[in-house]
Formats: structure tokens, C-alpha cells, sequence
């Protein structure tokens, strides 16, 4: 159980820090502090019982605005839409509501209804105006505010004016003339807003009309520079020139490619005339092609009369002869016409740039327009949208000038008050709002004083800030009958069935378990501060140890205050531990016995001059040792750790150490500091003794201790003894 004390890391994503809400440590808070609770009641009552006593007879009347949705369209759809946008949005009708509760609102009406005059008026208020008759409009404005509340009905579109004053005629005013001043001051705001908007048309056309005369003279004067009247006429031209230009180009690129492919053909032929003719520029020549269509004839003619005659006829033969001549003038032809194929070329060449030459002056020609077009199209489109917007101008302007004379209202009167009827009492709000008011506080008070509590007061507290786990939680004591005689007066012997004696035997159990039995011989209990009660759990530990069986010596190592001998024995014995350790008595003749069987006291003894020096000499050492093979088990009750530094000499020489804290009193810090200096002087960290905890503070030991008392009432360490001496204090912080 020993490591280093840390403070928790609240990014930790471990189990420790993602426990679920504990309300019953919340609870505990609360009931702990009961007082402040129950003061705050106190407080709540009686604010309750003064806002009753000051309570009046109030008379209310209401009077109802209602927000239309739809009304007789005039013109058309856009224009009716100009007013019924505006209230169709909730924040619309929030706004509504909060202008009626507005202070300039008020204000109207004081000076409508001349309230700083009105007799009624003055006396709802309790004001009486100094040597004067009369109040000012906005001093009376301020009272409005409390008297007339406006609101909106859910779901609805109707809007509540309510007005409550100890006058039933004044409440009526007030509830109707705050209806009919915000009709008013709508019907004012209209008006203005009518002739803000006519006037900003009009000066906006004027100006729209200028700046639209002016960008026609530009368009006109750039017409007559350019000489351009049909400017789109001239971009198709030149762009009609340029598609033919490139159609040309692409079919001589494709002749002078099939060409170059015949030549190549012709360089391989080998004067092969049947090839020859089957290439297409040599096809496709006219005399070819008309030679080859007589030879087509004259061979159908043939054919023709082979069926009618037989050879050597001489229709026959003339056929035949003529056919031979033809094909003769074919093949003379055609190398007449591959001949002539390399003059064909250069000719398609220089046709090539020709067309290409004209294409590049057209595209020229057509980027000359364009630029032109440019800034032709930007004059364009700067006078069509001048032209729009001086449409828009005077659309809206026609409209203003209709709509100005429309009286129709967004908002109307649906309710006019009639009376005033008198107010529920507030009698029962008064009381909820005190005990409620002051139940709040209370709990808020108690819960902020906790949090700003620096102490640690739950076992979950001390083994988070501390580092260490809790050996035990030693329940709150006010109370034991003195027990044993001789002045002992300890909860593990005057009460075993206690819920203080089990918590002992837990922490023998517990610090038993930890490194086996037989290890753990020397014990050494301390605290962080004074008066944490480390003397009352050393003793009570020791005493536990001894009803075990042990041969226990508990010795009081606290030689500037000692507390051990008065504490079994009424008074501090001497010799003790100071005369052993100056070596002026034998240990034999210091150690005391007590009437607790296997139980053994070695007091401080005088006051020494030195306690830090006799601690430390190795006599110390030796003489811890010694016991430690002479006693089954031996108790040191030390010094505070941050008072002096006497723990941590002692440190060294025990098996394990105990760090007693005391719950609601051990300030968070000065434990952590303790636990960081025990554990540097190398002893075992057993762990933290809470100390004065009460029930219900803290984890499940609280618990258990709390259930014990009833598990085990009956037969567990024998019938319960009656006592007959009367009962004691015990100081539990000792």
C-alpha cells in the first residue's frame, strides 16, 4: 500500500476520476451543516411573513392586441407582402412585447394620460411630489413598468396588456391607453417611414435618370468612333470567313497527304501499270476516268457479242481491237498523270499557304472586333442595368404613393378593457418563495462551504489527495464510561461491541495483512499537524494488539508533549523514555505495565532539552531493537511530522508507519506534505488512519461501522456490560 502522494489529475480518464454521482456524500454535506439549512429557513420565513404584511388588494384589468395573419389584398401579392412579412417570425412578436415593456413606452403614456397629475396615479405609486402637485412624465414613466406587464399567449397571436394597481379605474386606463399608444405610435411610424421612402425614390430616380442619359451618350459617341452600327453583323462575317478558311486548309492538308502516299506507292511500283492505276490520284484523274469508263463499255459490248458471234467475226474483232487500243491509251495515260504528280504537289503546297495566310488575316480582322465588342458590351450592359433599376425606382415609387393612403394596421385592438377585478393573493407564492428561497440558499451555502472547505472529510478525499489507502476509519467519539481502573479510559476496552473498538480491530486486522505478521513488529503512528488524535489511536491500537494476545509495549516517543501517561494514567510518569536514552535509568525500571493484559507503557519521562538529538544517537536504534526481539508487537506515539522532524528520525527503525488524519480538520496540503516526507525517510507506508469520521462520510467503512452496531448488539464479545461509574469526555483528538 506505500506510494507517492499525487494530487488528482482531473484529464484522467481513470476509473478513480469517472466514479458515478454519489449524492449521498452530498447529503452528508447538508445534514453536517444543518444549522446554516436551518437558518436560511429561518431568513426565508421571515421575508415571507414581510412580503405578505406589505401585500396589497390589487385590481387588474387586461386589455388585447391582436396580430393579424392575412388582410384584403389591394394590389398585388408583392405589395401586400410589404407589412405582412414583418409580424410572421416569433422574434417579431417577442419584439412587439418587449417594446410595450419598454421605458420610452412608458413614457408615452405618462405623457398621454398626464399620470405625473393624475391624484390616482400618485397615490398607487406612494409618491408625494415636494411642495408640488404635479410629477414629471418620466419620473412617472419609472413606476409603469411595475404596474403594467405585457406578454404573449403561446400558440396564439395575441398579445396580453395587463395593468395592477390599487385602483380599479386607474388599472383600466392604464391597461387601454397603452394599447391605443402603441397603435399610435405604429400609425406615426408608418407615416414617417411613407415619407422617408418617398423621398429616397424620388432624389434615386433622379439621379438613375442621369446616370442612365449618360451611359446611352456613351454607347452612341463609341457607334460613331468605330464606325460600328451593326458591330454583331461584322463579328459573324469575320467569323463565317475563318470556319471556311480552316475547311479549305483541312482538305488541301488531306490531298496533299494522299498524294504524298501515292509517290511513295509510285517509287515502288516498279512501272507496274495495274497498280498504278488503282491509286487514287491517279484514279481520280478525268482522262483516266473516262478512259476507264470506255473500257468498261466496249468490255460489256464484248461480252455482248460473245454470246451472238463467235471469234474471228469481225464485229468480233473490231470490238476486240478497239479495246486493245483503249487499254493501251490508259496505261499511256497514266504514266502521263504519275508523271505530272510532283507538279500536282507543289501546286497543293502553295495553295496550302495561300489559304492559311488568308485565315491568319481573318483572325486578325476578327480579334480587331472583338476588342472592339468589348467595350462595346460592357456600355451595353451598364445602360440595360441603369435601365432596370430606373424601372425598379419608379415601380416602388408608384407603389409608396398607393400604399400611403392605406389605413389597414398589422395590429389591432381585439379586447378593450371594460374593468377591473381584483388580483389573487400572493399569499401562498410569498411562502413558497421563502421556504423554497431559503432552502435553496441554505443547500448552496452548505455545498459552497464544503467546496471551499480545505480539509479532508471523506475517506474517498484522503486517498485521493493523500496517495495512500485508508487502514482504517475510526468512527466520531463524544463519550466512554472509564473502564480498568487507574485511570484507563480507552474505546477498545470500555466498550468492545463499540463501533470505535471494531474500527480498531480493522486496523489490526489491516496492517496484520500487510507484508505478512511476523514482518510488520514496530509500528510508528503519526499525524501531520497537532491535534489529529494520534495518541488516541496509538493507544487504542496498542490496546487492540494486546486483547489479541500480543506483548504489546506502546511508547511515547513525543518527548516535547507528551500525552500518552496522562492519557492511561491521569498523569505523565516519570522515567521514561528521555531518562532511558540519557542513559540515567535502565529500561527495566521506566517501562510501566498497565492493567490491560499483555500491555505495556513506556512513558516520555521528563522534558528533554535535546529530543531531536536523542532520537537520533544510535542508543535509539539499539534500544528499538532490542524491544523489538523483547515485545511481540511495540507502538510509537510520535511527534507531528511538520511540527518538528523527531518522526522521521524514528522512521527508520520502525516496519511500517501510520499517518493519522483527522477528518474536517487535517488541512489537504499539510497531510500530502506529510506523506511525501514519510515515504523520503524510507519507511513502509502502511497507509492513513482517518480519524473523527462520521457516519455517513465516507465510503463503505462508514457503513460498515454504522451496520455493525446492530449485527453484531448480541453475544459477539459477550452481554453488554453495565457500568456504573458515571460517563467521562474522552478528547479523541489527543
Amino acid at each position: 500500500m506505500r506510494g507517492e502522494p499525487s494530487a488528482p489529475d482531473p484529464f484522467d480518464p481513470s476509473p478513480d476520476n469517472a466514479e458515478p454521482f454519489d449524492w449521498r456524500h452530498y447529503l452528508h454535506v447538508i445534514l453536517e451543516r444543518w444549522w446554516l439549512v436551518s437558518l436560511a429557513l429561518l431568513l426565508g420565513a421571515i421575508l415571507s411573513v414581510f412580503l405578505i404584511s406589505r401585500e396589497k388588494t390589487l385590481y387588474g384589468a387586461r386589455s388585447v392586441l391582436f396580430i393579424e395573419q392575412q388582410r384584403e389584398q389591394v394590389l398585388s401579392e408583392r405589395v401586400q407582402s410589404v407589412r405582412d412579412e414583418e409580424i410572421r417570425s416569433i422574434d417579431m412578436i417577442n419584439t412587439i412585447v418587449e417594446t410595450l415593456n419598454s421605458f420610452p413606452m412608458a413614457e408615452r403614456v405618462a405623457r398621454r394620460l398626464e399620470l405625473g397629475a393624475d391624484p390616482a396615479f400618485l397615490k398607487a405609486v406612494d409618491e408625494e411630489p415636494d411642495g408640488q402637485t404635479t410629477m414629471d412624465a418620466a419620473k412617472a414613466a419609472g413606476f409603469l413598468p411595475d404596474l403594467v406587464k405585457a406578454s404573449y399567449r403561446e400558440m396564439t397571436r395575441l398579445i396580453d396588456v395587463v395593468a395592477k394597481t390599487a385602483d380599479p379605474q386607474l388599472s383600466t386606463r392604464l391597461a387601454n391607453g397603452y394599447a391605443d399608444e402603441y397603435l399610435r405610435m405604429l400609425f406615426e411610424q408608418s407615416t414617417e417611414a411613407t415619407k422617408a421612402a418617398s423621398q429616397f425614390l424620388v432624389e434615386e430616380a433622379a439621379r438613375l435618370a442621369e446616370k442612365m442619359r449618360v451611359a446611352e451618350e456613351g454607347v452612341q459617341s463609341f457607334r460613331e468612333r468605330e464606325r460600328a452600327a451593326s458591330l454583331e453583323t461584322m463579328l459573324t462575317e469575320a467569323q463565317t470567313g475563318i470556319d471556311q478558311s480552316t475547311m479549305e486548309i483541312q482538305q488541301t492538308e488531306a490531298f496533299l497527304r494522299q498524294l504524298d502516299n501515292d509517290l511513295s506507292a509510285v517509287s515502288g511500283s516498279g512501272g507496274d501499270t495495274q497498280l498504278l492505276l488503282r491509286l487514287p490520284s491517279v484514279a481520280n484523274d478525268p482522262r483516266i476516268a473516262q478512259l476507264n469508263a470506255q473500257i468498261v463499255a466496249l468490255e460489256r459490248e464484248l461480252e455482248e457479242m460473245s454470246r451472238r458471234y463467235r471469234d474471228g467475226h469481225p464485229a468480233h474483232t473490231g470490238t476486240k481491237t478497239r479495246l486493245e487500243v483503249l487499254r493501251g491509251d490508259l496505261s499511256r495515260s497514266a504514266l502521263t498523270v504519275v508523271g505530272q504528280l510532283e507538279t500536282r504537289r507543289a501546286q497543293i503546297e502553295a495553295q496550302l499557304v495561300q489559304s492559311r495566310a488568308k485565315r491568319a488575316d481573318l483572325e486578325k480582322r476578327l480579334l480587331e472586333i472583338t476588342g472592339k465588342s468589348v467595350e462595346y458590351n460592357k456600355l451595353s450592359r451598364n445602360l440595360e442595368a441603369d435601365r432596370a433599376l430606373y424601372d425598379s425606382v419608379l415601380g416602388r415609387l408608384k407603389e409608396v404613393d398607393v400604399t400611403s393612403g392605406l389605413t389597414d394596421q398589422s395590429i389591432s385592438i381585439q379586447e378593450r378593457a371594460m374593468g377591473a377585478g381584483p388580483v389573487p393573493s400572493q399569499t401562498l407564492k410569498f411562502i413558497l418563495l421563502g421556504v423554497l428561497g431559503g432552502l435553496a440558499t441554505g443547500v448552496a451555502a452548505a455545498l459552497g462551504l464544503n467546496y471551499l472547505d480545505p480539509s479532508l472529510r471523506t475517506i474517498d478525499q484522503v486517498e485521493q489527495r493523500v496517495g495512500l489507502g485508508v487502514v482504517a476509519a475510526i468512527p466520531f467519539v463524544k463519550k466512554l464510561p472509564p473502564t480498568g481502573g487507574a485511570g484507563v479510559n480507552l474505546p477498545v476496552v470500555g466498550d468492545r461491541r463499540s463501533l470505535v473498538a471494531e474500527a480498531f480491530r480493522t486496523m489490526r486486522a489491516t496492517l496484520a495483512m500487510i507484508s505478512g505478521r511476523d514482518k510488520n513488529r514496530v509500528f510508528l503512528i503519526t499525524s501531520a499537524i497537532p491535534g489529529e488524535g494520534k495518541t488516541f489511536n496509538s493507544s487504542n491500537f496498542a490496546a487492540s494488539l494486546a486483547q489479541q494476545g500480543f506483548r504489546t509495549l506502546l511508547i511515547d516517543a513525543d518527548l516535547r508533549k507528551p500525552s500518552i501517561g496522562r492519557l492511561i494514567f491521569g498523569e505523565n510518569i516519570k522515567p521514561g523514555l528521555s531518562e532511558v536514552l540519557l542513559g540515567t535509568v535502565p529500561f527495566a525500571k521506566a517501562v510501566v505495565p498497565t492493567k490491560i493484559e499483555n500491555l505495556s507503557v513506556l512513558p516520555a519521562g521528563g522534558i528533554a532539552p535535546n529530543p531531536s538529538e536523542l532520537l537520533s544517537q544510535p542508543s535509539c536504534g539499539e534500544l528499538i531493537r532490542a524491544l523489538r526481539d523483547q515485545y511481540d508487537r511495540v507502538v510509537i506515539d510520535s511527534s507531528p511530522v511538520l511540527a518538528v522532524r523527531d518522526p522521521l528520525l524514528l522512521a527508520k527503525w520502525a516496519d511500517t508507519c501510520c499517518l493519522i488524519v483527522r477528518a474536517g480538520h487535517s488541512p489537504a496540503k499539510a497531510s500530502m506534505q506529510a506523506a511525501r516526507l514519510i515515504a523520503d525517510a524510507g519507511t513502509p507506508a502502511a497507509g492513513v488512519v482517518i480519524n473523527s469520521i462520521r457516519q455517513g462520510s465516507g465510503s463503505y467503512y462508514a457503513y460498515a461501522y454504522r451496520t455493525y452496531g446492530t449485527y453484531g448488539s448480541k453475544g459477539v464479545y459477550g452481554e453488554k456490560a453495565v457500568y456504573d461509574q458515571k460517563a467521562v469526555p474522552v478528547d479523541p483528538s489527543a
